[in-house]
């Protein structure tokens, strides 16, 4: 096999992404990829793309990541029609459900700077809120809406991301795990397989939670795995499709089910489901969507989503080893920040001017001089 321009290393949805944007470039490509293991983050996540939730004013990533979510109006299709897939895309919008006049007047607030930041956010009344969803708990007092929000299939984002690198621009995936960087001098010159090794102008480290067991990294690579254990369940009867968070929790329509979660656990590499953390979301299904706490369970399985110490996600070049490249670290937010990780690490490689202030992604934060 001829040497790849670019390694990745790591196969979810982010290296999937890295993988389709430096092959659209021309670059050679090889992706290693055994096969995600129990815990991987892009089968077990949702799929939100929800740039609005959880986020504060001073929320430094705030533009990067309605940016990420906008990217997938133009890279769905073009997904869709290159390689046959159904990505499941939406952008009816997420409602924020407000239970208690504290929320309220956190989410109104919300809405009020999100407004003159210039983002077509809003706040419905209750009334509003039951004419879209009219099997929403007696508790809600009202919801703000970001009506560009939505979400789409995760795995299917990342199977059409590395067919589409695979088959129009010539990327190669190998069934293999690294388990060992390799270097000449300063320079990364690729990893070492339990087969062998596989040799490349330059590695991108994509492994999500499994990137920091990497053997070889020249530091320690600060990113731990948080479980999230998630419930799904049938949709309820004649209930709008709807994706929806509340109090601790969200709901998300998909394929006809509900997909419910999610917990945050600092459980090391334990992907298992535990009775409290089922018990914990559907008390919180209970005040979103009364018929769901009932429900009978259709199924129930936790992942491991990689966190950074800071919740930002590391992108970009090691600040030493300027051509070994981290691209990991997303917490929450892979799925929605998944395309822009791509671009942004193609972009860096190409030299290109970046027009967003990426310090808080840049991996030399972690490591300061």
């Amino acid at each position: 096999m001829p040497e790849p321009d670019v390694l990745l290393v790591g196969g979810g949805v982010v290296g999937a992404a890295c993988a389709h944007a430096l092959a659209h470039r021309g670059l050679a490509v090889t992706v290693l990829e055994p096969g995600p293991p129990p815990g991987a983050a892009t089968p077990a996540a949702a799929g939100m793309l929800a740039p609005f939730a959880e986020t504060e004013q001073d929320d430094p990533m705030l533009a990067l990541a309605v940016r990420a979510r906008d990217l997938y109006s133009d890279l769905v299709p073009a997904l869709e029609e290159e390689t046959g897939y159904d990505l499941g895309f939406r952008t009816e919008g997420i409602l924020q459900l407000a239970f208690t006049e504290d929320e309220v007047a956190r989410c109104k607030a919300a809405v009020a700077w999100q407004r003159q930041a210039g983002f077509p956010v809003d706040w419905l009344s209750v009334d509003e809120v039951r004419e879209r969803l009219p099997g929403v708990g007696p508790e809600t007092l009202g919801a703000a809406i970001a009506p560009e929000d939505g979400g789409l299939h995760p795995t299917a984002l990342r199977d059409a991301l590395l067919a589409c690198a695979v088959t129009r621009h010539g990327a190669t995936v190998v069934p293999e795990r690294a388990e060992q960087l390799l270097f000449q001098g300063e320079r990364a010159v690729g990893v070492r397989t339990g087969n062998g090794t596989v040799t490349a102008s330059a590695v991108v480290i994509a492994a999500g939670c499994w990137s920091g067991k990497v053997r070889g990294l020249p530091r320690p690579l600060p990113v731990e795995p948080v479980r999230g254990q998630i419930l799904s369940l049938p949709w309820p009867e004649k209930e709008p499709p709807a994706i929806v968070y509340g109090g601790t929790g969200y709901v998300m329509e998909r394929g006809g089910v509900a997909v419910c979660g999610s917990t945050m656990e600092r459980v090391g590499f334990d992907a298992s489901t535990t009775a409290e953390g089922i018990q914990a979301i559907r008390d919180m299904l209970v005040r979103i969507y009364p018929a769901l706490g009932t429900a009978d369970e259709l199924d129930s399985w936790a992942g491991l989503r990689p966190m950074a110490p800071d919740r930002h996600p590391i992108i970009g070049a090691d600040p030493v080893v300027r051509n070994l490249w981290y691209a990991t670290g997303h917490g929450r937010n892979g799925i929605l920040l998944a395309a822009m990780t791509g671009e942004l690490i193609a972009q860096l490689y190409a030299g290109e001017e970046i027009e967003y202030d990426l310090s808080p992604v840049l991996p030399a934060r972690l490591w300061p001089a």
